[in-house]
């Protein structure tokens, strides 16, 4: 007989990201099939129903997103994601942060502000991981303020570089999700580090939150 294995101990990190399709697969089928049920494809259902459902896949897809950036959360602290800058453009990256936002981000009821020191900004990128970061950056001050709210994303000239500044307006949430904080922060910070960048603040108070850092020319 094969004599079962049991690991004394196991590096979690590895084995999520190990396991990544393994962890997210269900949530994909559990959202695809309730879709399927909302949009009445297997039969007619009652208003209800329809109410319940769509209950059950806002749900699913913050569990869904919860473990996408547990996935990420594995792979950037051990230096698995692929990283390939370009010549890339910061009006450009930012106006498609806010497009994904409408499109997948709806529920969150957040208003987007671009301020730019110049119609082209140059910057060098890896402009999916960038989006990625931004992003990340974007959930963690929607989760530290009370919605609806507003997010101002201004970039301006530094000595050090170009300064990026995501500013919310609107009352600190009381009750915050503590894993999404945490999740979104090491998400953003890694991904800026990873562009060689740098933090200068990332700070909140009663009527909103800042989070400013550094890329290079």
């Amino acid at each position: 007989m094969n004599q079962f294995e049991f690991p004394e101990q196991l590096d979690l990190a590895e084995f999520i990201s190990v396991e990544a399709h393994d962890l997210k697969s269900p949530f994909n089928r559990i959202l695809g099939f309730t879709k399927m049920l909302i949009k009445g494809m297997s039969g007619p259902i009652t208003a209800m129903q329809k109410d319940d459902l769509t209950t059950v896949y806002q749900n699913g897809s913050q569990a869904m997103t919860m473990m996408s950036n547990l996935v990420d959360v594995a792979r950037l602290s051990r230096g698995e994601k692929s990283f390939t800058p370009t010549a890339s453009e910061a009006n450009r990256l930012l106006s498609q942060v806010i497009a994904y936002w409408k499109q997948s981000k709806a529920e969150k009821q957040v208003e987007f502000e671009i301020i730019a020191c110049a119609d082209e900004i140059p910057i060098t990128a890896d402009d999916p991981l960038l989006r990625q970061g931004l992003l990340n950056l974007a959930l963690y001050l929607a989760e530290y303020t009370q919605l609806p709210a507003k997010i101002t994303l201004t970039v301006e000239e530094d000595p050090q570089g170009w300064l990026f500044s995501l500013r919310s307006q609107g009352k600190k949430n009381p009750i915050p999700v503590a894993i999404d904080l945490t999740m979104s922060a090491y998400i953003g910070q890694s991904i800026i580090k990873l562009h060689g960048g740098s933090f200068r603040s990332a700070e909140g108070d009663d009527e909103s939150g800042l989070i400013q850092f550094i890329l290079p020319r």
